[in-house]
Formats: C-alpha cells, structure tokens, sequence
C-alpha cells in the first residue's frame, strides 16, 4: 500500500510539473497561457448585448462571437457597460445566464484593470475550451431620462424618469431644484402635485423622495418605488426658464429701448454693463448696443420677486443665456435697460467666415448688411474700405466669389459705388441689386494700419502669460474705471483667455499722465481696444488719495485659441491672437488639448502644413515646439516657444510656406 501511494504520489508531482502547477506549501494554479494582445482580426469590433429583451443587459458578444465567462468579474462588466453608454454595471452574469450560446468564444479570462475604454484593450486569452453555457454577461445600469410631459413649454410639466412619472408624496420645492437643474435650467420656480398637468400612468418609478437640494440627479435622493400612488399623483415642476424663453424690451418710449426681460423676469442691473447690453441687443436683431442704463426697482416689488441678475458677458456671446448669470430674489440695484442701436445704425453689419461667425477679432470675412449677404457684382476695394471702417477697422481690401465660404441666397439687393470716405455703406451711390447665387458673396480683408496697438508695459511676456500696465499705442490706460470685466476684455484682445489679476496703481512702473486713455466703452465684439469708445487726452481723473491718476495694469493667462479655414467648425489651423501656430513639433496629445479648449471631446488627429490655410512666405508665427502631455486645460500651460518668422531658410533647412499647424477635433 505504501508503495502504491509513493507511485501515485510521483505521478501526481510529474503531472503537475507538465501541467503548469507548482508546489509553494500548497498547490495553485497558474497558466501557461500568456494574457494576448489584440489581434487584427479583433480591431474594430463591436460590442453587443444579446439574449434580453432589454438593452441594458444579455451575454456580451463582440463582433458576434460571445466572451467566455472564465475570470469574468464586475471590473470587466463595468467596462463593458461604460462601452455601451451605460454609466456602469449593477452586477456581471455568467452560465450564459440570458440563454446558451455557439462555442466560438472570442476571447475569455479577460483581466481589465478597470480603466479601459474598451474591453478590447484588457489583457484576455484567445477563448478556447469554453461551452455553449459558458457566456459571460451583464446588467447595466440603465441611463433614465428626465422629461417633463404635458405642460405648455419646455419648462413645467409633469415629471416622468425612465418613462414613468415621479410621484407627489413629499414632494418640494428641494426636489424640483434637483429637477430643474438636471433639465438644465437654473432651478425651480415652483413644484407642481396632483398630476397638474394631467393624468399620469400608475406604474412609477419613485415616490417619496427627499432630496437635501444639491444632488446632481432625483436618483440621488432617498426615495422609494412609488407603488401605492394613482394617476392624479404625478408630481411636476415650472423651472425657471431662461432657456425657452425670448428677450423682450418693456416700458420704452421705441422698440429699440426699455427695460430688459427675459420671459417674465425682469433683469436686475447688478454688474450689468455694456458688453451684457450687447448681446442683449443682439439677441433683439441689431447690431449691438449704444448705451446700457438702470432704473430704480418698482416700489411695490415685494422682497421675494425674483429676477435675473449678475450677468457676466464678455460681449461676443449671441445669447444671454450663455453668459454667467443666476435667479435669486436678491438685487441690490434697479432694472437693467438698453438702449439697442436703431435698425439704420452704422452698426448693423458682421462678418461671415465658411458659414459661421468670423473669427474674432479677424477682420475678414463675407460682408453681411442687417444679417443679409451682399452681392459681389462691381465690389470693390473703395466699398471694402467702407464696410471696414464700419466694423473699426482703418481700411481694407475686397474680396469677391464667396471667398470666405457659401453664403445663403437672401441678398441684400443693392449695388454700392463707394469714393472710400463715406461713413456706411448706405451712404455711398447705390442702385438696386439683382439676384445672386451663394457663390457670388462679397467679402473683406480689413486693415489695421495706422490705428493704436494695444500692448503691455514694464511687465513680462512667457509663454502662455504676460503682464504690465496697459498702453494703448503711446498712451497708457488709466486706472480710473478699471475693472476685471475691462481687464478680461483687454486679455481676451491680447489672445488669452481672461485676466488672473488687474492694478489700479501703475504696478508695473509709473507711467505718464499728460494723456491718458479713459473712460472705455466696449461692446465685446470689437477687433481690439481701439475700436471701442474711449476718451484719451488728460482729463483722467486721479483715484482717491493720489494726486496724479495711475495707470492700469493687468496680469493675463492662457492662450484663447480658433480654428480657421476648415469647412467646419472642428477642423481648421490653429490661431493664437490672430497669428498661426508653427507646426514644428505639433503632435496629437498638443491638438488634444487645443480641441478640449474648444468644447470638443477629443482629437481625430493633428494636421501640419496649413492643410486648411495656406500662409505665405515670411510668415510671423505666434509659437511652435509645444510639448503637451495631453492632460493641461489651456494650450498655454503647455511648454513651447515663442515667435517663429518663417524665412525662405532657417536652421539649416528650407521652409518656405505653409507651416501652419492644424487639427480636426472629435464630438
């Protein structure tokens, strides 16, 4: 007996030594299989769930093949979910639990760490020796909508998730915050019981829920399912609605003046200001604003009326709705008023560039005169130097042909014969148009010659940042009315993307006061300093306590960045402050970071070459050499340098033109 037990005994350790097992104080299993990299045939593969009737759960099958549910564990079914859309998985099935499958398992032990975007990218083995009922599966969790049904707009209604209503138990004024905010809007006016906006179905996905108010979703908040509620107990909401709702001018002597209200909600005058005035007046149809101004607050206002205050515009938005503002029943100051400038103003011409608003600040673009193209036929430069001089400019040159991208085809039918000094267009020899086709667009390429830079001084320029007081040409700016909402602007003029801190007291060295520039008026959408209203001589009045004024200075931060020359809005070459970047050393991780600036999710790639506009030879490029990890919030945090002229002959190697680097971003 002994020495059959010394027989089986080496066996058992020669099979195991062939098998891959090892002796370490006890026996465990290990592999012989290596975890496999992807393989081509596994490259672009989709990813599906199969054997439910529910979208959000069923055996996980790629390109058609099942996964094997060797190892198969919640890391693994998170990332499949996460692939699928789903915000992640509430468990991970296995034994073909959504019904048996073929035996031509793609892959198996599949090992994902958890971080992957997809399951293709976790260590795996190739899938062989797995059964029929071997099929590893999820349930997701499923991403509910939020919808509100049967109000009179997009804001009130009764509130349904996942496609069943809410219902009323408890519900208050702290749940519909939640909803409303998840809806997008600012908050509730009110919460609505008892089906107000009609009966609702009895299935309801919760009830009794009691939110503390700063949640990001009701499924967030304690809640139960709802079951003991009838059809007259759906709860809804009336949001706050500055969304849906139009702007409107009240209580003026013209259409072009009043007091501003969005929907019903008057707009408090707190921080309102100019560039708010703008685009308020934009959104109204004209051109922009003459004058911004506040009234007192009625006297029969009760303490609890709210209203839109704190707008934070920086002037080139083309709605109130996208600047910073918030609803709160807590205006200091009056009501905000505009006065628009009237539908014959000077003001009501803009540019277009490839079927979108021009790049700003460019000054190039299709001419369009009260939002309608002009024709082409007998443009010239003397009606190019006209419309150029109204939009600030000191002059420019005609383009013709659409030059800048298709235009629509509701011209404005008038031919213009300009000399070059008239003010407007409508004030040069004009006769009656013709129809034309959206090829036939006239443009502009505007000129700054002549007209003060904007510059900083006695301060520093890095990369990605500058400082100094503010000089507009050979006079500084003073100190008297600066503000950071002036600060910003200046910035955003310079190419970066706001201020980080501003002075009052010429921090950056004293400046000169026999002429100074004050009292500055922008709307925002102007090219540079000097095209808004300002008064420079030396009437600057001196800030309290000092008796000569000081001068205005400023720390700007972050490059502010655009697209120019692609058929859409994300592709084109990379601008910075109106100059384009080189493209020496210009990889994907630095086009990554440019298009997440830009709103965009990613990057499909990096483009070189000015594959979207040309550039000439002897080019100044603002920058080049970024070295981008891919992870910054601005490009200007990135390292690079500064300054690139590209001459016929640079550092040994011919470069000639078209060095612009580019990108085309992802949704």
């Amino acid at each position: 007996r002994d020495q059959t037990r010394m027989t089986l005994a080496l066996l058992l350790l020669e099979t195991t030594l062939l098998s891959g097992w090892h002796v370490a104080g006890q026996m465990t299993l290990t592999t012989n299989k290596p975890h496999l990299p992807l393989t081509d045939s596994e490259q672009g593969k989709e990813v599906s769930l199969i054997g439910s009737s529910k979208t959000s759960e069923g055996n996980v099958h790629i390109g058609n093949l099942p996964v094997c549910d060797d190892d198969w564990d919640l890391v693994d079914a998170n990332v499949t979910c996460r692939m699928l859309g789903f915000p992640g998985a509430i468990r991970r099935t296995f034994g073909s639990e959504f019904g048996n499958v073929p035996e031509n398992f793609l892959m198996s032990h599949v090992n994902c760490s958890g971080q992957e975007d997809s399951l293709l990218d976790c260590p795996h083995q190739d899938g062989e020796d797995c059964g029929s009922c071997m099929a590893a599966g999820v349930v997701c969790e499923p991403e509910y909508k939020l919808e509100l049904r049967g109000g009179s707009g997009i804001h009130n209604g009764n509130l349904f998730f996942g496609n069943q209503p809410v219902c009323d138990n408890n519900w208050d004024m702290k749940d519909a915050n939640v909803a409303c905010r998840m809806l997008s809007f600012h908050g509730a006016e009110r919460a609505s019981k008892s089906s107000e906006f009609g009966a609702v179905p009895e299935t309801f996905m919760m009830g009794n829920i009691g939110c503390l108010g700063n949640e990001s979703s009701i499924k967030d908040c304690l809640h139960n399912d709802g079951g003991s509620c009838r059809a007259s107990d759906g709860a809804g909401v009336v949001c706050l609605d500055t969304i849906g709702y139009s702007i409107s001018l009240k209580e003026g002597k013209a259409v072009h003046r009043g007091h501003v209200f969005i929907g019903n909600f008057p707009v408090c005058s707190d921080d309102w200001d100019m560039r708010d005035a703008s685009v308020a007046c934009r959104m109204l149809g004209y051109a922009g604003a003459e004058r911004s101004f506040e009234h007192d607050l009625d006297c029969d206002r009760t303490s609890d009326s709210l209203m839109i205050t704190d707008f934070g515009c920086s002037g080139i938005e083309h709605s109130l709705q996208t600047c910073p503002h918030v609803v709160n029943n807590t205006c200091e100051g009056g009501r905000a008023g505009v006065i628009c400038y009237p539908a014959d103003s000077i003001l009501n011409i803009s540019l277009s560039y490839i079927e979108k608003a021009s790049p700003h600040g460019s000054g190039e673009g299709n001419v369009f005169l009260y939002d309608q193209p002009i024709c082409d036929d007998a443009w010239d430069n003397n009606d190019a130097k006209v419309a150029c001089k109204m939009l600030g400019y000191s002059g420019g040159t005609a383009t013709i042909r659409s030059n800048y991208g298709k235009v629509p085809e509701n011209f404005f039918k008038v031919h213009f014969n300009c000399f070059g000094n008239e003010t407007r267009l409508m004030d040069c020899p004009h006769q009656k148009g013709s129809d034309c086709l959206e090829h036939e667009g006239a443009g502009v390429t505007c000129s700054t010659t002549g007209l003060p830079a904007l510059r900083l001084v006695g301060g520093t320029t890095t990369p990605g940042a500058a400082s100094g007081n503010v000089y507009l040409g050979n006079s500084p700016v003073c100190a008297s009315g600066w503000d950071m909402k002036t600060a910003n602007e200046t910035c955003r003029m310079l190419g970066y993307t706001g201020a980080s801190k501003m002075s009052h007291h010429s921090l950056f060295g004293e400046v000169p006061t026999s002429s100074m520039v004050y009292d500055i008026k922008c709307r925002g959408d102007e090219w540079g300093l000097a095209a808004c209203s300002y008064k420079e001589d030396g009437g600057c009045p001196a800030l309290d306590g000092s008796p000569l004024p000081k001068g205005a200075g400023v720390v700007c931060q972050g490059y502010r960045v655009e697209l120019r020359g692609g058929s859409t809005a994300r592709e084109g070459d990379l601008y910075i402050t109106n100059q384009p970047v080189y493209h020496r050393g210009w990889g994907t991780e630095d086009a990554s970071v440019t298009c997440r600036m830009l709103g965009f999710s990613g990057v499909e790639r990096a483009t070189t070459g000015s594959t979207f506009a040309g550039q000439p030879r002897h080019t100044r490029y603002k920058a080049y050499n970024f070295q981008c990890s891919g992870s910054e919030s601005n490009i200007g945090d990135c390292s690079h340098s500064l300054n690139y002229y590209s001459s016929d002959y640079n550092d040994g190697l011919w470069y000639g033109k078209n060095g612009g680097a580019g990108v085309v971003c992802s949704y």
